[in-house]
């Protein structure tokens, strides 16, 4: 029975996936995103994928608060201000 409802979800993850490719090319973007969350809800269901394990998954894949600072690459030189020449 379960075999069956897997063979199911897959066939209508496959589905989606080419109305995704045909909004992207129709530059359906937002489309495109919202068939793309629920293909992956179709696929986290379809590999059992607890809420605990995207909650350990989203936690490894957020930046740390070091990565968002961006670091200084290079230093700001104050230059005298110039003169009228006569």
């Amino acid at each position: 029975m379960k075999s069956t409802i897997d063979a199911k979800l897959d066939l209508m993850a496959r589905s989606l996936q080419e109305h995704i490719n045909l909004a992207k090319e129709l530059n359906l973007n937002f489309v495109a995103q919202l068939l793309t969350m629920t293909a992956m809800e179709i696929r986290i269901n379809l590999h059992r994928i607890s809420q605990q394990e995207m909650d350990v998954l989203c936690a490894c894949a957020e930046p740390t608060p070091a990565a968002r600072e961006p670091k200084e690459s290079a230093r700001v030189i104050a230059f005298p201000g110039r003169g009228r020449c006569s």
